[in-house]
Parts: C-alpha cells; structure tokens; sequence
C-alpha cells in the first residue's frame, strides 16, 4: 500500500509543477463524446487487453497537449451463488473443486474488489511519445488496494510489471467470473521486454521476466532464489479486419537446492503456444488459445502456484523433474444489437505425469461458462452468467461444482 500512495503522490507533485509552468485543462471523454480524439489517442497507446480498462474518462492536458493524463476505472459488485460450494465467490476455480462427497453444499456470496482505478499518462518528449500506466485493483488482504500493474513504454521498449510475453490477452473471452478459462495463459510479472513491428501487420516481442516458481518439495529439496529470468518471445500477424494469429515459446531455468548432495541445481522448462481471435464480422468472432510445454504450470490459470512448475523425480533423491503439461480455449462471442452480447466458452487443462505425487493429485479440468451482457448506458453494464467445472484426479476421484454470476459495472 505504501508503495501505491507514493506513486500516486509523486504523479500529483509532477502535475502540481506543470501547471506553475503553464495552465492545464481538465475533460471527460468518451468513445461517444471525444471532439479532441483524447479517447481515441489513450486508447490506442495501450490497447484494451482482457477486461483492462480501455481509455480514462477524466483527462487532464496542458495548452500545447504535448501530454495528456488520464484517470478512470470502474465499480462493480459481483453476486455468485454455488450450489457445489466453491468458497471463492471471485473466482470459479476448477482445480479447487473437492472430490464427489466432500462438497460444502450451496452458498452464496457478494464481492466489490474487482473493481479497479487506474492512471495513464502520455507524453511527447526528446527521445518520442513515453507511456506510463499505473493500475490496482482491491484483491489485496482485507479488501486492500493490490498492484496490477506499473509500467513505462517509449520506442518499443517496455519496462515495469504488465501482462507476460507469453500470453495473449486479446484472445481471453469476457466472463463475469474472475478467473475464467482454467487453461488460459494469464499472468502479469515485471519485466523488460522490446516489441518491433514491421510494416501494417507483423509484431514480434522479447523479452526478460521475473517469474515467481512453484514446485513441490520433499525431505531432500529446499526452495531457493531464482537465478534465472524467464525469457519468452512471440511473433504475431494482425489481419485488416483486426483478427489476428499469435505464436509463442518460452525457456525457464528454475533453481532449487539439492540437500541429499549439498548443492544447487538448475532444471529447464520450455513451452510453445499458439492463440487467435477470428473477427467474423461486426457481430460474431472466435478466440482460441493452446499450450504445451514442460514446468510453465505458473503461466496456466487453474494449475499456477500449486507445485507443479517442478515435481520430485521418484527415480532420484534429490533432484526435481519438469512435468508435462497442456491446455486449450475456445470461445465464440456473439453480439445480438448494440447493446446486448454473449459469450460461450470451454477450457480443458491437463497435468501430463503423476510422478511420485499422492493419487489424489490434480489430473484435468474442464471449464464452461455462458452469459450474457446488457450495456443499459455508455458507461454501466450489467449481466448474468453460468459456470460450470469438473475436476478429475489421479485416482480417478472427481467433483463437479455449478457456479451463478450477476455483475453491475459502472466504468468512470
């Protein structure tokens, strides 16, 4: 939280001193109402990703409108109701899901911290236009305000905590569950990565992440610091129509300290992906996502920070092995006017080897969430959803959960 309050007050300090030097004028904006095109200008420096807030609704600009500082966010309270009784009303999470007959029963339950506050500014200096963005939701301990994400962009460059390389936001379908597709490539972590488009429809990226680790231990291993950053590169083509086709791989090095022999070992994990958001027409599209690799489990929604990113070899004390692992979405979204739309989704995620973890260990899911959404003004929507999950372990136990969502969101 202290690290938030001085972002934010040195962001006012910054202002405070600007306007001594000249005046600054203050506007709402709007898709609908935008006579200065600032709308349009804060939404393309950083394109709308996932339920990332598209562009600010106040925006603050000096008389030459060499920069313009947005705030915007939105409310919104979330209503769910279980009839399996998954005890996160946020987020439907699959792999939580408890064996057939040891189910809490239905219950019910009311949440308003997903809801967000952010700041972007733009600015034209020497060296070209900077981005900055500062983004938080309420997700924290207590309801408190917790960092989504914090980060600087100029000439390709992009520094500070943000969506991973290695994921494909574009393509994640709306749901009003937090967590959506179990099998979803969805992290944000630090990093400096470079993006280098050429010409109207080639992008590709690079970059170096600080990725948090999660693997399983025994008597002989030992958590240690990582070493190593991620390193993930995409390559994507963006088709006239907006549609467009993602690939990706990434390489990990992850540590850990081998206490049978007294020291520290480095196991590699690799992954491919491939992603696509199909833009039929102004009323129809489809995003598809898969995965494949070896210890990314931190990058897989349902299976992140669990202990999968490394598992005990049962064939060698003291030493990890990098389990096998994959998963797939597709999602069709249907728009039935201007203000009503759908989206239907399935997600399957699979953890490849049981190794010398317990029979009642992870094995797959399966996701599937409808709904469907009523922008009732310019700035509100609200909506209802149905959720479905299925969990099946290694010793082929299994639980099933029913998930009913209603959403009011006012953007601002």
């Amino acid at each position: 939280m202290s690290k938030i309050f001085s972002i934010l007050l040195f962001g006012l300090i910054c202002i405070n001193l600007t306007t001594q030097a000249q005046k600054v004028s203050v506007v709402s904006v709007s898709q609908n109402r935008d006579t200065n095109s600032f709308y349009i200008i804060m939404r393309d420096a950083f394109p709308l990703k996932h339920n990332d807030p598209a562009a600010p609704r106040f925006i603050f600009f000096d008389e030459d409108q060499h920069f313009l500082f947005g705030v915007g966010g939105y409310v919104q309270l979330t209503g769910a109701y279980d009839f399996n009784g998954l005890n996160n009303h946020n987020s439907f999470i699959t792999s939580k899901i408890a064996p057939k007959g040891h189910q809490k029963g239905c219950s019910y339950g009311m949440a308003v911290n997903q809801s967000r506050l952010f700041f972007k500014l733009l600015g034209d200096t020497e060296i070209g236009r900077i981005v900055t963005y500062l983004e938080m939701d309420f997700q924290g301990a207590h309801n408190t305000a917790r960092l989504c994400q914090a980060f600087i962009q100029f000439r390709g460059f992009t520094l500070g905590q943000t969506w991973s390389t290695f994921c494909d936001m574009a393509t994640i379908p709306t749901t009003i569950d937090g967590e959506g597709p179990g099998s979803a490539l969805e992290v944000r972590q630090p990093m400096l990565r470079y993006t280098h488009k050429w010409g109207n429809h080639w992008q590709t990226a690079l970059a170096l992440e600080y990725a948090a680790t999660s693997y399983t231990t025994n008597k002989y291993i030992e958590e240690i610091q990582q070493k190593v950053p991620d390193i993930p590169l995409t390559i994507q083509y963006i088709f006239l129509n907006k549609s467009h086709i993602q690939l990706g791989g990434i390489l990990r090095n992850i540590s850990y300290h081998d206490l049978l022999h007294k020291k520290d070992r480095i196991r590699n994990g690799w992954g491919v992906m491939a992603s696509s958001k199909i833009n039929l027409n102004t009323k129809n599209c489809f995003m598809l996502q898969g995965e494949y690799g070896k210890g990314i489990a931190h990058y897989i929604q349902d299976i992140a920070g669990q202990g999968f990113d490394l598992i005990p070899n049962p064939n060698q004390n003291g030493k990890l092995k990098a389990p096998s692992m994959w998963g797939f979405f597709f999602a069709y979204q249907h728009f039935w006017d201007k203000v009503l739309h759908s989206t239907v989704t399935y997600s399957y995620t699979r953890l490849g080897e049981q190794a010398d973890l317990s029979g009642d260990t992870y094995k797959y899911t399966q996701y599937t969430a409808a709904n469907l959404l009523w922008d009732f003004t310019e700035f509100g929507t609200t909506g209802i959803e149905y959720v479905f999950g299925h969990r099946n372990n290694f010793n082929h136990t299994y639980g099933n959960a029913n998930r009913i969502n209603l959403m009011v969101q006012y953007r601002f």
